[in-house]
């Protein structure tokens, strides 16, 4: 292990040059080429949101062999003078009358109290990153490199977790022992290990279970399995949460399999949070900014009506919750971008079993939409809100247990 462990460290030290030397030249990190095909996707005896298990077909690409490491993530600091999420008092969170992360959760380059992390974390795996972090370090990557550096789309990271191609059909990310392949909660003295120290998948890589979570370029959908496209899925149009994948040095054994879905706000920050790299033709991220609101006005213009899940409500104080402010901030942009354009607001609920209770959780939804849009400077006469109770539901959206799930909010183009 000592060996191995030299090895490695010599290797990253000269062959990426970006430890901590004195203006290192940025060269490429390791990266594997992952040859395209088409697997199964999901796991029938996992979670909800893992289900149904669906055919994808992936384009060629290639993968970070490690997790970016703390020394890496320096390297783009020092060079952009870039603050992350965690570091901002001016940061999302902030605007969502959040605290920073850092206050009491530590930063990528200090613990959770105050003290600088030591020379010795360089080749573990940067942690404390959110996805606006991780995305701010691939472009900045790609500016000095030129390559086309981004993070993986989730099936991506699902296809090369599983081997791909070389794939044997394990349990675990190259293996059906865990031990083998993961630092996790059980073997992890809970906290991240120096990159590359257990054994590799099918595809020379390390650390796909376990060791910090990874972020993917996706929205996070619940329900997106249910109507992925087949070919080279790239998540929701839009959403209130990122994607997550691979467990932890903090996470249970049962949170381990590659199949396993985890998601947070692209602005959060955790001990455990990283992410690795990848490279195709073009970047497959659907930005935060679809609130560009192109997607948005295509939809409206094609379709008539766009239907949102996940926009989480406080019912009885009738607000929405912080976390789902950035699906507000979408629609505001669209409506700043449109001056002359009015919308419907329609609020839906799942059945209660009584009528009057069902319109009224549903106009709950439909006027707290309204309020937040019009906080953030909207002309109130430009929406109008209507709950239509339980009397709409949609009918391909079931929860494990068959029953329909109706509770979303529509936009309708008046």
């Amino acid at each position: 292990m000592k060996k191995n462990l030299l090895l490695l460290i010599t290797v990253l030290l000269t062959g990426c040059g970006l430890i901590f030397a004195q203006n290192p030249p940025v060269k490429m990190p390791f990266m594997v080429n992952i040859e395209g095909g088409t697997f199964k996707m999901g796991n029938q005896a996992g979670n909800n949101d893992e289900k149904p298990v669906h055919s994808v077909t992936l384009n060629s690409f290639s993968l970070g062999k490690y997790e970016v490491t703390f020394a890496e993530f320096k390297k783009f600091i020092d060079a952009a003078g870039y603050k992350t999420d965690a570091e901002q008092t001016d940061s999302s969170r902030h605007k969502h009358g959040l605290l920073p992360r850092g206050v009491y959760n530590g930063t990528w380059n200090k613990t959770m109290h105050g003290k600088p992390l030591p020379l010795s974390d360089s080749l573990k795996p940067v942690g404390n990153v959110s996805w606006n972090d991780a995305m701010a370090y691939c472009e900045w990557l790609r500016s000095v490199t030129g390559k086309k550096f981004r993070l993986p789309t989730e099936a991506e990271w699902e296809y090369a977790a599983s081997g791909g191609v070389k794939s044997k059909h394990f349990k675990y990310a190259g293996s059906n022992n865990l031990n083998e392949v993961a630092w996790y909660l059980q073997n992890s003295d809970r906290k991240a290990h120096v990159v590359g120290q257990k054994m590799a998948n099918e595809l020379d890589l390390y650390d796909m279970a376990g060791n910090h979570r990874e972020w993917c370029s996706d929205w996070y959908g619940e329900n997106y399995y249910k109507t992925s496209p087949g070919d080279n899925a790239a998540g929701p149009d839009m959403g209130t949460n990122r994607v997550l994948r691979g467990g932890s040095w903090g996470s249970n054994a049962d949170r381990m399999r590659f199949t396993y879905r985890n998601k947070d706000l692209p602005y959060n920050s955790a001990l455990d949070f990283g992410f690795r790299v990848a490279i195709s033709g073009e970047p497959v991220v659907k930005k935060v900014v679809p609130q560009t609101t192109n997607t948005l006005m295509n939809e409206l213009d094609t379709k008539g009506f766009i239907d949102i899940y996940g926009i989480n409500f406080d019912i009885g104080k009738a607000v929405v919750k912080a976390e789902s402010f950035p699906v507000i901030d979408q629609i505001v942009s669209y409506l700043k971008e449109s001056p002359k354009v009015r919308i419907m607001i329609e609020g839906h609920t799942d059945n209660t079993g009584k009528e009057a209770l069902n319109l009224s959780l549903s106009d709950k939804r439909a006027q707290c939409i309204k309020a937040e849009i019009v906080k953030r400077g909207i002309d109130a006469g430009r929406l109008e809100t209507k709950g239509f109770g339980a009397s709409k539901p949609m009918a391909d959206n079931k929860t494990a247990a068959g029953r329909t799930q109706n509770r979303r909010v529509t936009i309708k183009k008046l």
